[in-house]
């Protein structure tokens, strides 16, 4: 059985961003950095325009220099991990923030995927944007309230905290950790406009999800 585990592909997903590509890029680069496979991962939102999503999707595949998995595709048991960028027009896509508020709701693509990769027990980390997501599509299911940061954005402190999370102020490159729910955040690259801390800050967003992945 361990000869048979270790022809197994390590594979970390990572959900991409067509705004915040330094985000996709320097997390890209720590995944394959600490002997990784990435596996990049498409989601379609119900409500994106398909002239958009096609434009999106080019960018993406770009970014990735690999084909995409599309998130209906993606068996959960193939991965070790999941990471989400998702920058402010794809948040737009994603939810209904902007219109509801705090009651918002997660586009059911995105909401199947993440309560997927949760449900199987795989760290999750997520920047910026993708953090009020992802703390919203698993509300119910958490072991208990997510402690997450979104750096000191106010506006995504109330999505927060309007999934029941607890949100925690951050500067640029730190990160939080919540060990019971296996979920790592940060502000990511809204949070900082220097280069050097954005690629900071996704390393120690991957240093935290690999002990997560240890533990």
């Amino acid at each position: 059985m361990p000869e048979l585990r270790s022809k197994i592909p390590k594979r970390i997903g990572i959900l991409l961003s067509s705004e915040l590509f330094w985000e996709v890029v320097f997390s890209s680069y720590q995944i394959e950095n600490n002997g990784y496979m990435r596996l990049p991962i498409n989601v379609i939102p119900e409500i994106i325009d398909p002239v958009v999503q096609k434009n999106n999707e080019s960018i993406y595949k770009n970014l990735a220099g690999m084909n995409l998995t599309e998130a209906e595709e993606l068996k959960t048991g193939s991965l070790r991990a999941l990471i989400i960028s998702v920058g402010p027009k794809e948040f737009d896509y994603f939810c209904d923030f902007e219109k509801m508020g705090p009651a918002f709701k997660v586009s059911p693509n995105l909401k199947t995927l993440l309560k997927a990769v949760y449900r199987k027990g795989l760290p999750i980390g997520a920047f910026g944007h993708a953090v009020p997501l992802l703390v919203k599509a698993i509300q119910g299911i958490t072991k208990s309230g997510p402690v997450v940061t979104v750096g000191n954005d106010p506006k995504l402190q109330i999505g927060v905290e309007a999934a029941g999370a607890q949100s925690i102020t951050t500067r640029p490159t730190e990160v939080v950790i919540d060990q019971t729910n296996k979920i790592v955040t940060s502000g990511g690259q809204l949070a900082s406009k220097r280069l050097s801390e954005v690629s900071q800050d996704c390393e120690n967003m991957l240093k935290a999800i690999l002990e997560l992945i240890k533990g």
